[in-house]
């Protein structure tokens, strides 16, 4: 008896640690500040997220099968983490802690639309428009750099 109440106990504090860093990366992600280059990054570099996002939010339920949403937008998380590591950043090979918790948040929603995914369930849509908003941080913190850069040379 005794064990299944500290699995329960675990079960819950997990969960409600789950929920927390959810809630965490959302308000990281309204403290960012969009540049000017955005949009430039992503055509250079061919993201698709910001196509994902927009046909994700003109019509969500005409969206048809998660699994090419998510590939895409799997893609760019790929491009843009490497870019974070490697572009303009003194500290080359590194993210900074703010980066690490929305890489986390990342892969907790991956992991989350590829359940939905596995069970045909529906509302993943929101789940990887979430995604592409984590995306946007990174594509932005990356073009922040690269303007910095840009200045000082």
């Amino acid at each position: 008896m005794a064990t299944a109440v500290n699995i329960l106990i675990l079960a819950g504090s997990s969960l409600l640690l789950v929920f927390w860093l959810h809630a965490a990366c959302q308000a990281l992600l309204l403290q960012q500040e969009e540049t000017p280059l955005l949009v430039e990054l992503s055509e250079v570099n061919e993201l698709n997220y910001l196509t994902v996002r927009r046909t994700l939010e003109s019509n969500p339920r005409m969206a048809g099968e998660p699994a090419a949403y998510l590939a895409a937008v799997e893609r760019d998380y790929e491009a843009l983490t490497y870019l974070l590591r490697n572009a303009a950043t003194l500290r080359v090979g590194h993210y900074t802690p703010r980066e690490r918790l929305l890489i986390m948040d990342f892969q907790l929603l991956r992991v989350w639309v590829r359940f939905h995914q596995l069970l045909g369930l529906s509302g993943w849509q929101r789940r990887v428009l979430e995604m592409t908003h984590i995306l946007d941080f990174f594509a932005t913190t990356v073009s922040q750099r690269l303007e910095a850069f840009a200045r000082s040379r």
